[in-house]
């Protein structure tokens, strides 16, 4: 997908892009379903937060679980938001790029990929590095809005529909990364959509748009911007009563058989 520059980006990813309490919880289930219990071997083994962004699923997954993450993050500016902003005991930063993980072999218990894989460069050599670094057995959990899959994704089906083609053209499907990491040792465990709460009223969701951090978003022309920001503008001046805005993204489990 065409870059956008992250480290201008991270204070507008910081407040755009983050989630409420209620839509986190969600994703917590999810990953407790396949994060090895303390019982487990590789129970006191960290997770591997890939595209860490500002550290909100980071320190989630270290405040849920007692456990250690390594949040790899490539942007400077993206780190320096996650350590003011999300800052944990637990979650070690690590300056890198998924296609080359400074880990030894067999590190983590789980891996979690949250609307990344479309700014890897090399997404065979990523998948590849992912089944180095993790247990064998482990799992990787995609959360990711792919092609196809996005009518229930409040940004692209009612506002930004040029978001959404641009999506659909540039993002990889759910077909070619399964394959990536099929060449590179996974199965597909799963798939699902996830509601999650994205805001708590329409009016809380234009704040975060207006700040353009999805990159979608950002990919478009200033016109096509502000045509879909005025319909929703309109619909949060219209709304009478707080309604949360619950959108559903995918997400794609794949076990690591090596």
């Amino acid at each position: 997908m065409a870059r956008v520059d992250y480290d201008r980006m991270a204070p507008d990813y910081l407040e755009g892009r983050a989630l409420p309490s209620a839509g986190m919880e969600p994703w917590r289930d999810q990953i407790a379903r396949w994060l090895p219990g303390p019982e487990h071997p590789a129970g006191r083994s960290p997770v591997l937060d890939l595209g860490a962004g500002t550290g909100q699923f980071a320190a989630a997954i270290a405040g849920w679980f007692g456990v250690d993450v390594i949040a790899v993050e490539p942007s400077e500016g993206m780190r320096a938001q996650a350590v003011r902003a999300n800052a944990h005991p637990r979650v070690h930063w690590v300056a890198a790029v998924g296609e080359r993980l400074p880990l030894r072999n067999g590190t983590c218990a789980m891996a979690w990929v949250s609307t990344v894989v479309h700014h890897l460069d090399d997404l065979d050599a990523a998948a590849a590095e992912l089944g180095r670094v993790l247990r064998p057995g482990a799992a990787v959990l995609v959360r990711q809005a792919f092609p196809g899959r996005m009518d229930d994704v409040t940004l692209y089906s009612r506002y930004f529909p040029e978001a959404c083609l641009i999506a659909t053209r540039e993002l990889p499907a759910v077909e070619e990364v399964r394959a990536a990491f099929a060449g590179a040792g996974f199965r597909v465990e799963d798939l699902r959509a996830v509601a999650q709460v994205s805001a708590p009223s329409l009016a809380a969701y234009r704040d975060k748009v207006r700040r353009r951090a999805d990159t979608g978003l950002r990919l478009l022309s200033d016109d096509q911007f502000a045509a879909g920001l005025a319909a929703l503008e309109r619909d949060a001046d219209a709304e009478t009563a707080p309604v949360p805005v619950v959108d559903r993204l995918d997400l794609l489990v794949l076990r690591n058989l090596s």
